[in-house]
């Protein structure tokens, strides 16, 4: 992996892989969600939308129907902390996918017929998400949990802001956040490193867009424990979510990833065993949510038999928390095999090295996850898995009958 800074502030990383016969360009900006205020909420994601519906150069539709063309596919993604837009191609055309990009995300069209076309397929998608049980399930624990960080807020935003977006409001969210300082273009796959340097320092090297930022401040990592409940009328079989709230990710993120693969990585996770093996769940998992301002970690459980599920959760939770040394390794193992496997992908690779050198702005985030991993200690991550000890936020997801 080879990182560049441009002159102007945009970060370039390449992962030459020619082992592949694909290339994945992604373009990466440090803006989502948690940078919108109560006037713009879901607006990072709708301006995500807008991205497509044209550019200076091409009608709408245009850059869509040449990836497909060319055999690849193009797409992006708001998450909290970011938005990306990517495109994968087959290798002899990597050229092209960063000469689309560039058109793409440096030269878009925010007119008000497009914006005013693409509100109904929002607010459909907000409408549709209100549909799913897990979604709601999900928003509604991230708002309980979190009482001042702006994960608190569902990242698809509200009918009431959306419905009132303005061309002037996207294009403001878009000139505040899409700055050169906060872009990276992520590049892996079958590559001429120095060509495709050349033709990203040629494309994405010569724009210049300031603004001051705020980042938002972080919240300290202390669980607000107690329980909520959701009530919907799609769900077949209830669910329940135990949640802590953690500091903001960082380095110290592989000991809560070890903490993951012990608890539900497989047949031989503990989750496994101790609640769909004995019968007592129909599934169980743990998932560790790295954020910026700060992370979380949960347990969720789909069962119909809730109160010996909540007695099942809080005995593994003692468990993890005492668990050998040799255990210990062994989820390790569990890891480092499966990051091996997943870094085999070039659009992966991307997608890691685009979060690292974005969102962590720290590339050892990614090049030294391994020697982190190794370095990881017993008595460390007794230590920062401490949080269990605490009381968590508890929901339950419910039918209405």
């Amino acid at each position: 992996m080879i990182i560049r800074k441009l002159d102007n502030g945009v970060t370039c990383s390449i992962r030459e892989r020619n082992d592949l016969n694909s290339v994945t360009v992604s373009v990466w900006i440090r803006a989502g969600a948690a940078y919108e205020d109560d006037r713009t909420r879901g607006i990072a994601h709708f301006l995500e939308h807008m991205m497509f519906n044209g550019t200076e150069n091409h009608p709408p539709g245009y850059i869509d129907r040449e990836v497909e063309f060319l055999g690849g596919e193009i797409n992006a993604a708001t998450s909290y902390d970011f938005t990306y837009y990517y495109i994968n191609l087959p290798y002899e055309h990597g050229k092209r996918a960063v000469e689309l990009l560039s058109e793409l995300v440096l030269h878009p069209l925010f007119t008000e017929e497009m914006v005013e076309k693409e509100k109904p397929i929002v607010l459909e998608e907000i409408a549709r998400s209100k549909d799913n049980p897990q979604e709601v399930f999900i928003e509604t624990f991230m708002e309980k949990l979190y009482r001042e960080a702006p994960y608190r807020y569902p990242i698809l935003g509200f009918e009431e802001t959306v419905s009132v977006f303005t061309s002037e409001d996207v294009k403001g969210f878009y000139e505040k956040f899409y700055t050169p300082d906060r872009i990276t273009v992520s590049i892996a796959g079958r590559v001429n490193t120095e060509a495709m340097f050349q033709l990203v320092e040629e494309k994405f090297g010569t724009f210049e867009r300031n603004s001051k930022v705020d980042e938002p401040e972080v919240e300290e990592a202390i669980t607000s424990a107690g329980k909520f409940e959701v009530k919907h009328p799609a769900v077949a079989v209830p669910n329940l979510i135990f949640g802590w709230r953690l500091p903001p990710c960082s380095r110290e993120d592989v000991y809560f990833e070890i903490l993951d693969s012990l608890l539900s990585s497989g047949r031989s996770s503990i989750l496994y065993q101790r609640l769909r093996e004995t019968g007592i769940a129909y599934a169980a998992y743990s998932n560790y949510q790295n954020l910026l301002f700060g992370s979380n970690f949960f347990i969720a459980v789909i069962t119909d038999r809730l109160k010996e599920s909540e007695k099942a959760v809080r005995e593994v939770v003692e468990e993890v928390v005492s668990i050998s040394e040799e255990e210990f390794e062994f989820a390790k193992a569990k890891l480092l095999k499966g990051e091996i496997f997943g870094r085999e992908s070039g659009e992966a690779e991307a997608d890691a090295i685009g979060y690292a050198l974005t969102v962590m702005r720290d590339p050892d985030y990614y090049r030294k996850f391994f020697e982190d991993l190794k370095k990881a200690n017993f008595k460390t991550f007794r230590e920062r898995i401490s949080f269990l000890l605490e009381e968590p936020l508890i929901g339950v997801l419910r039918p209405v009958f």
